[in-house]
């Protein structure tokens, strides 16, 4: 049985949202930027996998899972929207984050998925830094959401929901775990900023 995250809402501004890596004290950070000119539904960069929706803003449900089966659906009436591959960058801690606003919030409804109720509450999912993933994007909702929004007189981005998405990691191989850097002393610092300690510190 996949191990499934709690429900989470992200708000969308701009029509996309990631589900990211949170990054862990030690590490250099792994900054992403995706090619937004791609038509693709799903861009996967360092540390992060960004997922574009239909409607531009608006609320959408998110759950996060591991599963060792390949191309278990979570269910119906979930579609596969794309297949990646994604390699830990830190820890391995994953989140789906608002577009602007940090990790999501808990959802106000449950999701159905794998056959039972994922509850309203921190989406977030562990995964193992010394392997790599194999990533499926489920949606719901996303065939007519754009037409649901538009239609709907006055929007309500807080308890409103057009697009649902389930987020599935199975492990695929192996890597050498992201490890921090070791810790640089103040000596060091000051050494490489400028070209030399200051005196009392040699």
């Amino acid at each position: 049985m996949p191990e499934i995250s709690h429900a989470g809402a992200v708000s969308v501004e701009y029509g996309h949202f990631p589900v990211g890596e949170l990054w862990e004290p030690g590490f250099d950070r792994r900054e992403s930027r995706p090619d937004f000119r791609s038509d693709e539904p799903v861009i996967v960069g360092p540390g992060q996998i960004v997922i574009r929706t239909r409607v531009q803003e608006h609320a959408a449900l998110v759950v996060l899972a591991l599963s060792h089966r390949q191309g278990e659906a979570p269910g119906n009436p979930w579609t596969l929207l794309a297949s990646e591959r994604y390699r830990p960058v830190y820890t391995g801690r994953m989140v789906p984050f608002d577009t602007m606003n940090g990790p999501a919030e808990p959802a106000e409804a449950s999701i159905d998925a794998f056959g039972r109720l994922s509850e309203p509450g921190e989406a977030y999912l562990a995964l193992d830094p010394s392997r790599t993933y194999e990533v499926q994007v489920w949606a719901q909702g996303r065939a007519d959401s754009r037409d649901r929004f538009e239609a709907t007189s006055k929007h309500d981005e807080t308890s409103n929901w057009y697009e649902a998405y389930a987020v599935v990691f199975t492990p695929s191989g192996e890597q050498t775990a992201p490890a921090p850097a070791p810790p640089v002393s103040r000596r060091e610092q000051l050494a490489a900023r400028h070209g030399k300690p200051p005196l009392g510190l040699r």
